[in-house]
């Protein structure tokens, strides 16, 4: 939260790879099987991706710079985490839709747990 600039080991920036794409990918590996549970089994499946109100402070108002994900140059840690935060919530909400148009009794959310002060905030200088 708030690191550095990083890349990973797959050449991404850091926090968009560990708060989001990390969390796309294994929605994504598991969905199939989610689908065939909640068809068979009658029961409600949910996803609920963690976000924060920090997706209010991201590089613009126009959405996530995929253009420049990996730009060191004009790196802002906060907006960078505000970034990573928007693509769970968008994610979420693009998944409930199409969910829905298909009709799977899957809810996809996104959720805002809370300001709580852990070790995670060693980045940090103040809360948001």
């Amino acid at each position: 939260m708030f690191c550095p600039f990083k890349l990973s080991d797959e050449g991404i920036e850091m926090q968009f790879a560990t708060n989001h794409l990390g969390h796309f990918l294994l929605t994504n590996l598991l969905l199939d099987k989610m689908k065939q549970t909640a068809k068979t089994t009658g029961i409600e499946g949910r996803i609920i991706n963690l976000s924060s109100i920090a997706h209010r402070y991201t590089y613009c108002r126009k959405g996530i710079r995929f253009d420049k994900i990996n730009d060191k140059k004009g790196y802002s840690k906060k907006k960078a985490y505000g970034q990573s935060k928007l693509a769970n919530i968008l994610h979420a909400n693009e998944l409930s839709r199409r969910l829905q148009e298909e009709g799977v009794n899957i809810t996809a959310n996104s959720v805002h747990p809370g300001v709580i002060m852990t070790p995670l905030m060693r980045y940090s200088s103040y809360l948001m």
